[in-house]
């Protein structure tokens, strides 16, 4: 082969050099496009899924979580606790003659205030309560890392709230009122109860203690058999007297 040809040989040997590695560029710009293209439906995926799971556990009326949501939450906390002996307390709320509201004004107005009362609850919770919005119009706090007497302050404090607060009532504000009940699993209690659910049923009891003996109050139902549910002294008047007194309601009662 003349020195001539062994040029063009050359050449073209370079020329298919290029050319191949022009195509393996071309190939791997395709390959990073297609990856970009993924990376970003799947970020769009699990956005979407994350928004799922959110709007699965937001109560459409409120805002608020729903019971879905303190179910997996319960099971969480609960196990917390027992693993590291922590107090975990909950308060279940319901607010009083709430069907009379919605007769008088009507359901759209009871919306509203049930909407009004959630937005009353989230400001007096910390950022680690878990506030749900139970059923109808019932409310639920679970809170971690809590014991009894930082519960009854708790409850004290958002009965209080609730009561004196003018809710909107289309063009007039009433008064409303509420009943809460206060249940605490201690490091002992832990050891005993298997079931997360038992603390939200108790606290439920607890509240209808309140209900059946008055309503607008607050109490403390302990797991232990051996005490009294404790109404703080400041939810409980006299008749016609401005003097406090104590009630203790036996777990019998």
């Amino acid at each position: 082969m003349s020195k001539y040809g062994e040029l063009r040989y050359s050449v073209g040997l370079f020329d298919q050099g290029i050319a191949f590695v022009s195509r393996l560029i071309k190939v791997g710009e395709d390959v990073s496009a297609r990856n970009r293209k993924l990376l970003t439906e799947n970020y769009r995926l699990r956005s979407e899924i994350e928004r799922l799971k959110e709007t699965n556990f937001i109560d459409s009326e409120t805002g608020i979580y729903n019971k879905r949501y303190l179910q997996v939450r319960l099971d969480e906390e609960f196990a917390r606790a027992q693993r590291y002996g922590l107090p975990l307390s909950s308060i279940f709320i319901d607010i009083d003659d709430f069907k009379s509201i919605n007769d008088t004004y009507g359901h759209i107005i009871g919306d509203k205030l049930l909407r009004e009362i959630s937005s009353v609850l989230r400001d007096l919770c910390r950022s680690e309560d878990v506030l749900v919005r139970f059923g109808g119009e019932e409310f639920v706090i679970l809170m971690s890392d809590t014991d009894e007497s930082e519960a009854v302050v708790l409850a004290e404090r958002i009965r209080k709230k609730i009561t004196g607060h003018a809710f909107s009532c289309g063009d007039s504000k009433i008064s409303i009122s509420a009943s809460l009940g206060i249940s605490t699993l201690s490091n002992g209690d832990l050891e005993n109860v298997n079931d997360p659910e038992d603390l939200i049923s108790m606290a439920d009891k607890a509240m209808y203690r309140v209900k059946r003996n008055g309503k607008n109050n607050t109490c403390h139902l302990p797991f232990s058999t051996g005490k009294h549910n404790y109404i703080p002294s400041s939810a409980c008047r006299l008749p016609d007297a401005n003097v406090t007194r104590t009630v203790s309601i036996p777990i019998g009662y």
